[in-house]
């Protein structure tokens, strides 16, 4: 039960947290960059111009072709950015390991027992791909980090469905919780579809500077509901846990 405890409530609480912190550290330091395609320059990090994967770049700059733009290190906001994703990455694996234990242990339903084993490994697929995201920084392959970021939302996506239908089942959990995992389901979906489907963006692309930030705003608004979504859920445990008396 200290297992369960550490992985579905302790862990993902600490993490996040770290997450959120080092996100915003890393926003603080990082030194800006310069968009020769779309006209942009900052000197510091932009909501509205900058993906998040900026953060954890290697150097500023390194897609732009013309010379005289300046490649600035970037290792602070780097080592901040990208070990908050792994730590996530792991806490998303360790999660769904525990996941299915929960119900094991309070003998819920046969169908919750049966989904909740299935997403233990769709979990930790999802897990390893956002630790792969942060081990793998863009400009240093950037065809090897959109195929992790990618996959990453995706297999995120099929998880969130087998997530809801084991608490749909669960004689344990309210489906205020399955509420709340679908509403997040609903808005991965949008977002899915903006990521595949829309503008295409990238080096030797030609885009505007719409599109563009459609992009950039379109990932960064995923981001929060799934933190949410995720400590939506933790409560949920904490509850079922405290009120266990475990």
């Amino acid at each position: 039960m200290k297992k369960i405890k550490l992985a579905l409530v302790k862990l993902p609480i600490l993490s996040i947290t770290l997450f959120f912190l080092s996100c915003v550290a890393a926003a603080y330091l990082h030194p800006g960059s310069e968009k020769e395609g779309i006209g942009y320059k900052s000197n510091h990090y932009s909501f509205t111009h900058n993906f998040l994967s900026e953060l954890g770049e290697l150097k500023t700059n390194t897609y732009q072709s013309n010379p005289a733009i300046i490649r600035k290190n970037n290792t602070p906001s780097m080592l901040l950015f990208n070990g908050g994703l792994i730590l996530i990455g792991a806490t998303l694996m360790l999660f769904y390991i525990q996941f299915k234990e929960v119900f094991r242990v309070f003998n819920d339903s046969k169908k919750t027992q049966f989904y909740a084993r299935l997403c233990k490994p769709i979990g930790l697929f999802a897990g390893f791909f956002y630790v792969g995201v942060g081990l793998v920084p863009h400009d240093l392959d950037f065809g090897l980090h959109v195929f992790f970021a990618n996959g990453a939302f995706l297999i995120l996506f099929i998880l969130c469905i087998l997530h809801s239908i084991t608490v749909f089942y669960s004689n344990l959990l309210s489906n205020q919780y399955v509420l709340g995992y679908l509403s997040f389901c609903i808005l991965l979906f949008i977002y899915l579809g903006i990521l595949f489907f829309g503008p295409e963006i990238g080096p030797g692309k030609k885009f505007t500077e719409a599109e563009w930030m459609l992009q950039v705003i379109a990932q960064k608004g995923i981001v929060l509901p799934f933190m949410i979504s995720i400590l939506h859920q933790v409560y949920g445990f904490h509850k079922l846990l405290r009120d266990t008396n475990f």
